[in-house]
């Protein structure tokens, strides 16, 4: 069984590791030269916003814990909740790490179908908040003086380091833990699950207490799928599990409405699992 382990282990590895440092990259490179652009209080207050917040939610590699301080100061500069909402989409579910560990382990279409679904989502769902959820005027939450520029590659090679230890010990937990379901899950429980419609919700609904980094549940998926999950459930598993969980619900009913919060919250999950159905109904 350890040697089982190991083999899957190392596999899971060499497979990632590419991905992983160009995706570390990439993501240093965005975080240094584009979410700055992105984030101005001017800004906020347009139309167009929350493509510009779920835009930058896509560049920066957070979890969808580490990225409410952003949200919330995002959320006390906005006259409307459709900012911080498209921002707290994209972030946990499109970093470029992410991206890149979705197309080293599932390719090309499951990697499209996760940008394409995720961002419109973001869109749509920004816009109806918008229609339904007025926001009462706030005092913006107290920032520094605006930073001096700084020295590019020095930013650049600091945010790579920061990226590269931060995000890489959630993904090598994240190929301890597909390495443990491949080499101990029953096979045949994963194929009966699997063979059910109802499997769809029900991975959204079990994802919801699982607490995964950002890419650390790319392994994870890939385990499920080698044991005989779809590729639509395994994507299910991957927007679900990263998108929403029960401590970024906590967190965000401290300073969102538990009507937005809930709102937010179920359209998660009717996405994620919508989401595994689409994917499956287009690959096959």
């Amino acid at each position: 069984m350890i040697s089982d382990f190991l083999n899957t282990f190392i596999g899971y590895t060499l497979d990632v590791l590419p991905y992983f440092l160009l995706a570390s990259f990439v993501g240093a490179f965005l975080q240094g030269f584009l979410g700055s652009k992105l984030l101005r209080r001017d800004l906020l207050s347009k139309p167009y916003a929350p493509l510009a917040t779920a835009t930058l939610g896509a560049t920066i590699p957070v979890c969808s814990c580490s990225m409410i301080p952003l949200a919330r100061s995002m959320d006390s500069f906005s006259r409307s909740y459709a900012p911080v909402l498209a921002f707290l989409i994209t972030a946990p579910v499109l970093s470029p790490v992410t991206l890149f560990l979705t197309f080293g382990m599932f390719g090309l279409d499951i990697t499209l179908l996760r940008f394409m679904l995720s961002f419109l989502f973001a869109l749509l769902i920004s816009y109806v908040a918008l229609l339904l959820f007025s926001k009462r005027a706030g005092l913006p939450l107290l920032q520094g003086a605006s930073a001096e520029k700084k020295d590019r590659l020095a930013e650049f090679l600091k945010n790579l380091r920061a990226l590269a230890l931060s995000t890489g010990k959630y993904v090598l937990l994240g190929l301890a833990i597909a390495s443990l379901l491949k080499v101990l899950l029953p096979q045949d429980l994963v194929l009966r699950f699997s063979s059910s419609i109802l499997s769809y919700p029900l991975i959204s609904l079990l994802s919801v207490p699982v607490y995964v980094c950002s890419g650390e549940e790319v392994p994870i998926a890939r385990s499920l799928h080698d044991l005989g999950f779809s590729p639509g459930q395994a994507l299910t598993f991957m927007l679900a599990s990263s998108g929403i969980c029960l401590p970024t619900i906590t967190a965000l009913l401290s300073f969102l409405p538990k009507k937005l919060v809930l709102f937010y919250s179920l359209s998660w999950f009717l996405f994620a699992t919508g989401a595994g159905m689409v994917a499956d109904f287009l690959l096959n």
